[in-house]
């Protein structure tokens, strides 16, 4: 079984404290990921070992998820698991000035048999996930920006 790792990146015109607080406040995930419900969220930064439930669409299919916070460094880096009980996905997002605004870079990765690692790489990656990834982060910088 080996690691399956995505980037993604987007530049936004605001000041990284700016964007982490945006970021680290679940309760607003849904507002530029579409489709996504988060539960238990509170408004406000999450902490290490805060724990929530989100609801979302993939590939035309319901996903549940249990999500922890595993890494919290203001303003510079969030981390947090998602699970669905067949499989943990590690979200890394690193935060930095970059140009007079802020680079946002989200790293995606998690175990996969050989055959999955390959129908990711030639499928799923290029036709459902990478362009749901990227519309989620242009999301995002839009509604950092227009605020």
């Amino acid at each position: 079984m080996g690691r399956l790792v995505n980037n993604y990146s987007v530049f936004i015109d605001a000041e990284p404290i700016v964007v982490y607080d945006y970021l680290a406040d679940f309760s607003k995930h849904g507002e530029w990921s579409e489709g996504l419900n988060i539960e238990g969220a509170s408004e406000g930064p999450a902490e290490v070992g805060s724990e929530f439930q989100s609801t979302g669409q993939m590939m035309g299919k319901e996903i549940s998820n249990d999500i922890k916070v595993v890494e919290s460094q203001r303003p510079s880096r969030l981390a947090f698991t998602a699970s669905d009980g067949k499989a943990e996905f590690l979200q890394e997002i690193s935060i930095s000035e970059s140009g007079g605004g802020t680079r946002v870079e989200r790293k995606v990765s998690f175990n996969a048999n050989p055959f999955m690692s390959i129908g990711f790489k030639l499928l799923i990656g290029p036709m459902f996930a990478n362009p749901s990834m990227n519309k989620s982060l242009n999301n995002l910088k839009a509604k950092i920006e227009e605020s």
